[in-house]
């Protein structure tokens, strides 16, 4: 049942991140004003993109969606720090873009270990699913 709940929160925070991803990477496109800004945007359009594509893949329970999970992790784990570096100026506090991604890359984490868990070959007992 553990397995299960994880399964479907991982679905519905990859479809989730997904979705507002490719939205926000496609109508944020060329808006930053420096190369920071504009690394934040393509991550976001990144983890937007792997996000569906690692959502069908769990899904479906494939092997190869465990790589696009971490693709989806590095993208989710990056855009939140460097957001608040990018765009918060002079008071951007380093504290808070290590705050953001720690936490969201822990999250990831945890998507990327139920993907992995969810995706392998070797069949299941009852009480594991």
């Amino acid at each position: 049942m553990r397995w299960k709940i994880a399964w479907v929160l991982s679905l519905a925070l990859l479809l989730f991140t997904g979705c507002i991803g490719v939205y926000n990477g496609l109508t944020e496109w060329g808006e930053g004003d420096t190369l920071l800004q504009q690394s934040v945007t393509v991550s976001v359009f990144v983890y937007g993109v792997s996000g569906l594509i690692t959502a069908y893949g769990l899904f479906r329970r494939r092997a190869w969606s465990v790589w696009t999970a971490i693709v989806w992790m590095i993208g989710a784990t990056y855009a939140p720090g460097v957001a608040v570096m990018a765009y918060a100026g002079e008071d951007a506090i380093l504290g808070s873009a290590i705050a953001a991604s720690v936490s969201s890359g822990l999250i990831a984490l945890g998507v990327v270990w139920t993907t992995k868990a969810m995706s392998r070959d070797q069949p299941r007992t009852l009480s594991e699913t």
